[in-house]
């Protein structure tokens, strides 16, 4: 994963400090909440929101994520500690996430506690 993210930095597609915020949310996603970061899942997650903070930084748009998609990941049960997660994810980054960007970073997420689920 930190090739993944050192790639993405050298390439000019992150920023440095994007790169460096990243670095720590794998370790969090691994250790904290003992979610599959070390999958393509996992891969795709992160890849993601590092193109999310920078897409935001730029003031780039999206377009968001399909409500009723949305809607239906906030029928699980680990919904609140999911949200949880992501807030606590966002809180060292000095970038205010677009919240179109916001529906597709808690779908990832939610993939990741639902793969993590699924292994116990």
């Amino acid at each position: 994963m930190e090739e993944r993210l050192n790639l993405l930095r050298d390439a000019g597609v992150i920023d440095p400090d994007i790169c460096a915020g990243m670095l720590q949310v794998v370790r969090q996603l691994d250790e904290k909440w003992q979610l599959p970061v070390y999958s393509e899942q996992g891969a795709m997650a992160i890849t993601h929101m590092s193109n999310a903070l920078m897409r935001s930084r730029r003031g780039e748009r999206v377009a968001p994520l399909d409500a009723d998609l949305l809607a239906e990941a906030a029928q699980s049960p680990h919904w609140q500690q999911i949200q949880a997660a992501h807030r606590h994810l966002l809180n060292d980054f000095d970038v205010s996430l677009h919240p179109d960007e916001e529906g597709y970073l808690l779908i990832n997420l939610y993939g990741l506690w639902m793969a993590a689920q699924e292994a116990t």
